[in-house]
């Protein structure tokens, strides 16, 4: 730091301190700790992704995902490639914490989903006994799987320790943008082969920069395993969580779907639905097309290949709710799309209007889902639309330009997520009535097929083969200074 001396004697400032993630500044408002960063003239050394920038992001995807296995020889088949770009969790409240760490105790406020590891990390870093260490979990609005990780909470306490006085953390929302964790970007290669109207294989390889589970499962045990050499630890649980979640629903002859995770040094976490979301939204694009190939139409076709009258009961509810093949004018199209997870499983058919290209809208949603016992009707109805809006954003408009390592994206502003102008005037959620005696999942469920049905209105609109998400990815803004 070049002028160390002169921002320490600035109004308000208490402390300048470094921790393992950066330098930190004390003030006595926020305000003063914002104006003395900004005067920092620092100098870093390199980071993990410096020279990363999303050509070569893509490469490196494409270059490993695994093979296809079955040629297609003389057989009929559908191939397709899909890139989904790097997306930020954009939570409302930025990581924030506040930290009081003594000699001999530490007590940490923050909002948290796995506080146990958070509490047992802290003790280790601070180097106090378990027992010494007190977390408090606030409220806090939806992160999306952000808040998994403990980052500002750790931060906090690093820095309250160093300056020896209690410290309230907050990001700005330009660092939770740029410096958080994001959802990771991914490279799909699909070939489902045909003959006499049926399918005969379907075959995914899915390559994705590394998502980083070493949060564990909440407890230092599991972290501490996901934390071991590359390859072992955290390749395990993506694995494990890849094939838990990801399952193709359909009668598809021999069906193979691969994960290969690229350490790529960005950082990134869980995002809502983690793999499902890109995996299960690219196949319901390639359903649609292998629908087209085979000449018939994407609603009967789906019918068809599902697996059970269970799958079929919330298809045909979109279908009959939402009027599916109902006359539209030019430029606009109809969407549908399935999805099955967590023992609950869903349908959404859309309409859209893409007849402004400056702004192309979903108009309506319709939504049908079956968790066995639905406990909470309008939870579930809240939790559809959500993952419907999250589906909207990141299929539409939302995601993060990688340059030199850092997103050229700083605030809500530039990361183009769907305001209440891009949602659909009418939303109907469906909820159907009890089918078995234990509730489903809902949370990760709904953004697969919604991402799937609005790919699939927007390629009917157009007449395009939509591949590479989000749709509408221009840099249209200037990014604030690195």
């Amino acid at each position: 730091m070049a002028n160390l001396a002169a921002v320490r004697a600035m109004p308000g400032v208490l402390h300048v301190v470094t921790v393992a993630t950066g330098v930190a500044v004390v003030a006595e408002t926020f305000g003063q700790a914002l104006d003395a960063r900004a005067a920092l003239q620092v100098t870093w050394g390199p980071g993990p992704a410096d020279q990363l920038s999303d050509a070569a992001v893509r490469s490196a995807l494409r270059a490993a995902t695994a093979p296809l296995l079955v040629p297609p020889l003389l057989t009929a088949h559908v191939d397709a490639e899909f890139d989904f770009a790097f997306v930020s969790h954009a939570p409302m409240e930025t990581n924030s914490a506040i930290a009081d760490v003594r000699e001999d105790r530490a007590e940490i406020w923050s909002g948290l989903k796995s506080p146990i590891v958070a509490r047992e990390t802290i003790a280790a870093d601070l180097g106090l006994p378990l027992d010494k260490v007190t977390v408090h979990v606030v409220q806090a609005g939806g992160s999306f799987g952000r808040r998994l990780f403990f980052d500002a909470a750790l931060e906090a306490a690093r820095i309250s320790k160093a300056c020896r006085r209690p410290v309230r953390l907050m990001w700005t929302r330009v660092d939770d943008t740029r410096h958080g964790r994001m959802r990771p970007a991914t490279h799909h290669k699909i070939r489902a082969t045909h003959l006499l109207g049926e399918v005969l294989s379907f075959e995914h390889r899915v390559a994705a920069a590394e998502t980083d589970f070493r949060h564990g499962l909440g407890e230092i045990i599991t972290a501490t395993a996901a934390s071991l050499p590359p390859g072992i630890g955290n390749a395990t649980l993506a694995q494990t969580l890849f094939l838990t979640t990801v399952k193709s629903p359909y009668h598809f002859g021999l069906t193979t779907q691969v994960l290969t995770e690229v350490p790529t040094g960005v950082p990134t976490g869980s995002w809502r639905s983690v793999y499902s979301a890109n995996t299960r939204g690219a196949e319901e694009i390639v359903v649609d097309e292998l629908a087209a190939a085979t000449g018939r139409d994407p609603y009967r076709f789906r019918r068809t290949f599902l697996k059970t009258a269970a799958q079929r009961a919330v298809l045909d509810k979109v279908a009959t709710e939402g009027n599916w093949g109902r006359a539209l004018p030019a430029g606009c199209a109809q969407g549908i799309a399935f999805h099955e997870e967590y023992k609950s499983r869903t349908a959404c058919l859309v309409e859209i209007d893409t007849r402004d290209p400056e702004h192309i809208r979903v108009t309506k949603a319709f939504i049908a889902v079956d968790v066995g016992l639905p406990v909470n009707p309008r939870g579930l109805e809240a939790q559809m639309i959500g993952g419907l809006t999250d589906a909207l954003s990141t299929t539409l408009k939302a995601g993060l330009h990688l340059d030199k390592g850092l997103p050229l994206e700083g605030s809500y502003s530039q990361f183009h997520w769907a305001r209440q102008r891009d949602t659909p005037r009418e939303v109907r959620v469906f909820v159907l009535p009890a089918t078995g005696t234990e509730p489903g999942g809902a949370g990760e469920l709904g953004v697969p097929a919604a991402v799937g049905a609005i790919a699939n209105a927007y390629a009917r609109a157009t007449g395009t083969k939509p591949r590479s998400f989000p749709l509408d990815f221009d840099v249209d803004f200037t990014p604030y200074p690195r």
